[in-house]
C-alpha cells in the first residue's frame, strides 16, 4: 500500500473515484496527500463543482421541452 502519493498520481485516483469506490489503501493515500498538498484539495472542489453543474444541465435539459432547446 502507498501513502505517499504524487500529485499526478491524486487526480487520477479523484477523477476515478467519481466512476468507481477507491480501494482503502487508495482512499488513505488520497487523504494523506490531501494534508500535504493545497492544490489537490481545490482540483477535487473543482471536480465535484463540474460534477454538479453537469447533473444540473442534465436535469434542465430532461425537464424542458427538447424542440426549444436551452434559452438564448
Amino acid at each position: 500500500m502507498k501513502l505517499l502519493r504524487t500529485c499526478q498520481e491524486v487526480t487520477r485516483l479523484v477523477l476515478q473515484g467519481q466512476d468507481r469506490d477507491l480501494t482503502v489503501g487508495e482512499r488513505l493515500g488520497v487523504r494523506v496527500h490531501m494534508l500535504v498538498c493545497q492544490a489537490c484539495p481545490r482540483f477535487r472542489q473543482q471536480v465535484v463543482f463540474m460534477r454538479q453543474a453537469m447533473g444540473r444541465w442534465k436535469q434542465y435539459g430532461e425537464s424542458g421541452d427538447s424542440e426549444s432547446g436551452p434559452p438564448r
